[in-house]
């Protein structure tokens, strides 16, 4: 319940932007939010003091209460007034990594080995490129790209370091520099003072024994003594004589240079040209201090920084991973089309080939679910874990694809079967797939269901079976070769076999949902959805559990809920929803024989779908909120590839070249 009370929070606030504009509801919210994540607050009424962070003991009511707690906190600080991002709906983080920077980069010396990575607090992986990207101004400045992948997602920054403000350079003339001064010819009078080392009263003081105990040089002098006192006489007026002569020679000289001396003049050094710009950016936010180096005693203390050394065999692949694992919530919807008297799925999934043979108001529902997108450009969920979440996988056929890309109108639905187009909605907490199955893998899929039924009849049978046929990756190796180019883009055909280098992450339970459009209500018994379950194959299955990856396409009815929509006469539509359990039967705001009119159709099926799922996920023990398995994944990476130095080895290389080898760990 208290996880559910988070994610009604994250709603209301999604929806209501506004209500944090209120001191008082955002104080509120957050006194929540740390109620959440550590188990007490701050601010005790009955004692006056202050508790900070640091000093509390972390006591959640459970991981599950902090998860939550930690991902409405994200949603206050990173979703709100900021949805849609620049990039769309479908995708709540940037579209930027490394090799799209690599690509649009204008320096040829640029690779994936240019980049310094360091980790925040183990949470915040910070992927640093100091070479400027070609497009900057004139006047080289330090400048910095950081791709920042953290618990919420992957944000791209580009930052420069400017001494003056940009509006500085439309008005240049308030900041002229200031000219250099004209000489100052009259320099007034040159008096020639002779300097005493001690003032004249010392002449008036009278002597005493004292000051006549040593003689005078007149008084003890020879004739021996004054030829050498004469001669050194002589050579001190010759040197003196020869020193005055020298200093008016350079005084005549200097009067007849030109104003300022090009040699004694103080010029402004060249600016610079290359910049260490990932250790002026660390060091400015007060990450290279010897604190931030050191394991954190409490949360009171600077960020820990920790260096990882990206040369490292597999460092990109995991880096790639965490890219794949969404951001939000995903969920599926199967959608298709039932004729009365229709009892076999061939005839079901061939409604949908032509809009003859569908109702136009079925159309009209399709469109108002949500917007058409192409797969192969598509960075969010595409309804299968293979194609969803690429940004920088262009389909190979592009041009072909726009060739024979066909309009809705021409089709029943199919063209959103998801070989080249599904339709797509997505908010600030959840995005969904529409997906409607049509018949051009129909003969495949009931080919391969009746294998899986027969393999399914004895462990003996399949044993055997499998020691008899080569060894191969795909499930069904002797129907894959006998498929034609169409069919094997098929949803399905996707799902045994995956793009090379293509990893699917652990996702966590299946959230899919289908709608039947039913033309008589009463062939909703006869709906066969057992045999249907085998165009609902989202990728998913074969990540849980891969004991069971062979019969996941034979799902039991109950763990697919289906809502049944059937028009009426009056132009209205009778809902029935068919749950897992009689607590899906009360999800709102469609319930069970709730008739709705044409205009809200769309939007009630679409929110009852986010529900239905959303519940589902809090039901699941073993599901993990797409915060927490990124978070696990950044720990993952810093424990392989963190690059353990000491400090002074670390400080080393923060001045060494990024191209060089990193230290060993």
């Amino acid at each position: 319940m208290i996880v559910a009370a988070f994610q009604c929070l994250c709603v209301w606030l999604t929806e209501h932007p506004d209500m944090l504009n209120e001191k008082d509801c955002l104080k509120e919210v957050l006194e929540i939010v740390e109620l959440g994540i550590s188990g007490s607050k701050s601010r005790n009424p009955e004692q006056q003091e202050v508790r900070y962070k640091g000093d509390k003991e972390h006591n959640p009511a459970s991981m599950r209460v902090k998860d939550a707690a930690e991902a409405t906190l994200t949603c206050i600080m990173q979703l709100l007034g900021a949805f849609p991002p620049p990039s769309g709906p479908a995708s709540p983080c940037s579209l930027v990594n490394e090799m799209t920077l690599i690509t649009y980069s204008r320096l040829p010396t640029v690779s994936k080995y240019s980049f310094r990575y360091f980790v925040l607090d183990n949470s915040v992986i910070l992927a640093m490129l100091e070479q400027p990207l070609g497009n900057e101004q004139s006047n080289p400045s330090p400048s910095i790209t950081v791709l920042i992948r953290g618990m919420s997602g992957r944000h791209a920054w580009s930052m420069q370091l400017c001494h003056l403000p940009r509006a500085a350079r439309a008005n240049q003339r308030m900041f002229i520099p200031e000219a250099r001064p004209e000489p100052k010819i009259d320099e007034g009078i040159k008096y020639n003072v002779k300097h005493r080392p001690f003032p004249e009263e010392v002449d008036k003081i009278p002597f005493v024994k004292a000051d006549l105990s040593i003689p005078d040089l007149h008084e003890i002098v020879t004739e021996e003594l004054e030829l050498r006192h004469e001669k050194l006489k002589i050579g001190m007026t010759k040197q003196i004589t020869y020193e005055t002569a020298l200093d008016h020679k350079k005084e005549e000289e200097f009067k007849k240079k030109s104003y300022p001396d090009p040699v004694t003049e103080c010029k402004p050094p060249p600016p610079a040209q290359e910049f260490q710009t990932a250790r002026l950016l660390l060091s400015h936010f007060g990450f290279l201090s010897l604190e931030a180096l050191k394991e954190p005693v409490n949360s009171r203390l600077p960020p820990h920084l920790i260096a990882l050394d990206s040369h490292m065999p597999g460092f990109f692949d995991d880096i790639g991973y965490l890219d794949l694992l969404p951001c939000r919530p995903f969920d599926t919807v199967f959608i298709f089309y039932m004729k009365a008297g229709q009892k076999t799925s061939q005839e079901i999934l061939k409604n949908v080939e032509s809009s003859s043979s569908v109702q136009p108001h079925f159309l009209e529902f399709l469109l108002s679910l949500g917007w058409p997108v192409d797969v192969g450009k598509h960075p969010g969920w595409t309804g299968h874990v293979s194609t969803s979440w690429s940004i920088n996988c262009i389909s190979e056929n592009d041009q072909q694809d726009q060739d024979e890309t066909t309009s809705a109108e021409d089709s029943g639905g199919s063209i959103f079967n998801g070989q080249k187009k599904v339709l797509y909605y997505a908010d600030a907490l959840t995005e969904i797939a529409f997906v409607v199955p049509s018949a051009t893998e129909a003969l495949m899929e009931s080919s391969e269901s009746n294998a899986s039924e027969q393999e399914a009849d004895s462990n003996m049978d399949l044993l055997h079976g499998i020691l008899k046929q080569p060894l191969t990756l795909e499930l069904f190796p002797n129907h894959t070769e006998n498929l034609n180019s169409t069919q094997r883009l098929s949803p399905t055909s996707r799902a045994k076999k995956l793009p090379h280098g293509r990893t699917v992450p652990p996702l966590g339970p299946e959230t899919k949902v289908a709608v039947v459009w039913l033309e008589q209500y009463d062939d909703l018994e006869n709906f066969p959805l057992a045999d249907l379950a085998a165009e609902t194959s989202t990728g998913i299955e074969t990540t849980t559990n891969s004991s069971t990856s062979i019969s996941s396409n034979r799902m039991p009815e109950k763990e697919v809920p289906v809502i049944f929509i059937h028009p009426l006469y009056t132009g209205l539509f009778r809902v029935k929803v068919h749950g897992a359990s009689g607590k899906f039967n009360m999800v709102i705001p469609l319930v069970d024989g709730m008739v709705v009119s044409r205009r809200a159709l769309g939007f009630l099926v679409r929110q009852t779908v986010i529900n239905i799922c959303r519940r589902k996920r809090l039901e699941s023990d073993s599901y993990n909120t797409p915060h927490v398995r990124r978070k696990q994944k950044i720990t993952d990476i810093v424990n392989k590839y963190r690059n353990r130095q000491l400090e002074p080895e670390f400080y080393t290389s923060l001045f060494q070249d990024v191209g060089l080898k990193s230290c060993t760990p």
